[in-house]
């Protein structure tokens, strides 16, 4: 958009962000609101962090740390069924480290069934791993689940890591 003010010429601009339909897709509510969190091993910690310094996006994501080799195994996600009929694209993103031998991935299930993944990774602080899954067909009715798998073997004194920026939205 172009114009003047004050006898001077402006210029604005105006960038539209696609709308995320998951719930609390950054954690920024500050707890799991949304989310189902099934733990399969025993970590030490599962929470929602606020540390802006290890966020992908805002101040929040989910954390998880153990000290025990083979600790680290959980599943975290969303199931949505007030969708409209449609194409959807899931991202999400984690970072971590010390993982050891793992098996990272992000996932789609329709009414229970994995339609889709893709394979994820830890390598070290700061460095994100972002999945994305495109061309999920939705018809309204159904239920739509979305979320990531985590099991890190651990090396040395455990495995961590942090999850943020998780988004379902439809694809053009």
């Amino acid at each position: 958009l172009t114009g003047t003010a004050e006898g001077r010429g402006v210029r604005a601009t105006l960038t539209m962000a696609a709308f995320n339909y998951l719930k609390n897709g950054g954690f920024e509510i500050g707890d799991l609101t949304g989310w189902t969190l099934t733990e399969l091993g025993s970590a030490d910690q599962l929470y929602v962090e606020d540390k802006l310094a290890d966020s992908c996006e805002g101040t929040k994501h989910m954390h998880f740390w153990s000290s025990a080799k083979d600790s680290v195994e959980f599943m975290l996600e969303q199931s949505l069924t007030d969708l409209s009929s449609g194409r959807y694209r899931f991202t999400i993103s984690i970072m971590g480290g010390d993982g050891g031998e793992t098996v990272i991935y992000a996932y789609v299930k329709l009414n229970g069934e994995t339609v889709t993944t893709a394979p994820m990774s830890i390598t070290s602080y700061g460095e994100w791993d972002t999945a994305e899954l495109r061309g999920l067909d939705y018809t309204e009715g159904e239920t739509l689940t979305v979320g990531i798998y985590v099991k890190c073997q651990g090396s040395g004194n455990g495995a961590w890591g942090k999850i943020d920026a998780a988004e379902l939205t439809r694809e053009e």
